[in-house]
């Protein structure tokens, strides 16, 4: 089902580049459809360095983080914000001042910004709405390791 949502998704964009090249005009889309991408949506990122992460995009601006190693969740605020460019978007985060990045070393309590299209580059899958109920706990539903990992193979882990 995530595959074929995948496949679905990338024949769309295809559709929609092939249309605005044959126009030779960018596709572009608006701060509404930008958010809509990541408003009540559950992503799986995996790089190098974090490893595997989980992350529950509430629609009211919360974000629920499940980090490799974690006993806890990270309860944080998301937002996007318009630039001073027309069509590019920040997607921003904001964590408890007591968390800790052990890759940027740094402490949470600060929003920290990028444009939106960065934060989809690591991701692995995503599907709609809270689907391992990490806005539900305080506790991980389990202890995520950093290896890479599939939403597929984290679901089962929670039944």
């Amino acid at each position: 089902m995530i595959i074929r949502n995948i496949i679905a998704s990338l024949l769309l964009l295809l559709a929609f580049t092939g249309a605005a090249a044959a126009q030779n005009k960018p596709y572009k889309i608006g701060y509404d459809e930008t958010k809509g991408l990541f408003a009540g949506v559950t992503f799986v990122h995996y790089d190098r360095g974090h490893g595997t992460q989980v992350e529950y995009m509430a629609k009211n601006g919360k974000t629920y983080l499940l980090y490799p190693g974690n006993k806890v969740i990270v309860r944080g605020t998301w937002k996007l914000d318009r630039t001073d460019k027309k069509d590019v978007f920040n997607l921003c985060f904001k964590y408890p001042s007591s968390s800790y990045n052990p890759e940027t070393k740094q402490m949470g309590g600060s929003w920290e910004c990028q444009p939106a299209g960065f934060s989809l580059i690591d991701v692995v899958d995503s599907a709609e709405g809270d689907v391992l109920g990490l806005a539900k706990s305080e506790a991980v539903p389990f202890v995520l390791q950093k290896r890479k990992a599939r939403l597929s193979e984290l679901l089962r882990k929670v039944k």
